[in-house]
C-alpha cells in the first residue's frame, strides 16, 4: 500500500472532525481505525510519511476527547440499563410475593 492510502485516510478524518453537523459515531470511528491500521502496516514511509505522521497524531488529539465522550456515554447506558434490570427483577419479585 501507499502511503497515499495513509494519507487520505487522515484527510478524510479530518473532514469528519471539521463538519459541525457531525455526530460522534463509534461504529465509523471503529471501521476508520481498522482501515488506517491496515493502510500504516502496509504503507510505504517515503519522504512524505513524517508529515503524514504529524498530521495523524494532531487527529489522534482530536479524536482522543471524542472516544472519551462515546466511552463515558457508553457506560452510562450500560449503568441505566442494569438500573432497569434491576428494577424488572425487583417488580417481578415483589409481584409474585403480593398475589
Amino acid at each position: 500500500m501507499s502511503d497515499a492510502l495513509v494519507l487520505g485516510l487522515v484527510e478524510e478524518l479530518e473532514g469528519v472532525l471539521a463538519d459541525p453537523a457531525w455526530v460522534a459515531d463509534p461504529e465509523f470511528l471503529l471501521g476508520w481505525n481498522q482501515r488506517f491500521a491496515e493502510a500504516t502496516a502496509h504503507a510505504e514511509r517515503g519522504s512524505e510519511w513524517p508529515e503524514i505522521l504529524k498530521r495523524a497524531h494532531a487527529l489522534g488529539d482530536r479524536v482522543h476527547p471524542v472516544v472519551d465522550r462515546l466511552t463515558k456515554d457508553m457506560d452510562a447506558i450500560r449503568r441505566e440499563l442494569t438500573e432497569q434490570e434491576r428494577g424488572q427483577r425487583a417488580l417481578k419479585g415483589y409481584g409474585a410475593s403480593a398475589r
